[in-house]
């Protein structure tokens, strides 16, 4: 699944010193990781896992850590063949974790119109203006969990990818099948949307 997302980075570009992990960026991070370097794949890993997360439970939080590891599993199936920068391997990674969202989705769909014992049924453990300001301050749990129970599933998506990936409209507007512009209007009315449930006007320009 190395998808072209971007610019190419060559591996010849960078320097071979070991890094540990809390000192390898994440641009370096995502070249040395195709490289199987293990300071590289725990340091993307601790820069993702909290955003995937967040994403998944404010989605679907029974299955969140499930989904995560099947991203994950996915992520190092195809790390070898990817091609691209940090803001690029973000957007990679959500279209992966969006794609399994879908999957278990469809299948908990097909699950439900399955005719079986209830009982076979396993019970599993659950820079600068100020909209960028607020997107910001939307990065916590609570606040996706907010966001996804406020608005309108493919807005709530949106403000998700938009907040917790990092990512542009045009990046998004990928992910979602849809246009950077249709990005743009819909974060700003999902703004303007909680901004008018939360009694506040702090989270939309004026």
């Amino acid at each position: 699944m190395g998808e072209q997302l971007g610019h190419s980075l060559s591996l010849d570009d960078m320097p071979s010193t070991d890094r540990d992990a809390e000192s390898c960026d994440p641009l370096d991070a995502v070249v040395r990781a195709a490289r199987h370097d293990d300071a590289s794949v725990t340091r993307l890993f601790e820069e993702m896992q909290p955003r995937i997360l967040r994403y998944l439970r404010a989605q679907e939080p029974r299955f969140a850590d499930d989904i995560a590891a099947e991203m994950w599993v996915a992520v190092a199936g195809s790390i070898a063949t990817f091609d691209g920068g940090w803001s690029q391997f973000r957007a990679w990674c959500f279209a992966i974790v969006r794609n399994r969202l879908a999957d278990h989705r469809r299948t908990a769909a097909r699950r439900r119109t399955d005719v079986v014992d209830a009982g076979g049924f396993d019970e599993r453990a659950a820079p600068g203006t100020t909209e960028d300001v607020a997107l910001d301050s939307l990065s916590g749990q609570a606040a996706a969990s907010l966001i996804a129970s406020h608005l309108k599933p493919e807005h709530a998506e949106a403000l998700l990818l938009r907040v917790l990936g990092d990512l542009d409209a045009e990046q998004v507007g990928k992910i979602m099948g849809r246009s950077p512009n249709w990005v743009r209007v819909s974060q700003h009315r999902a703004l303007r949307t909680l901004a008018a449930r939360l009694g506040t006007d702090q989270l939309v320009q004026p």
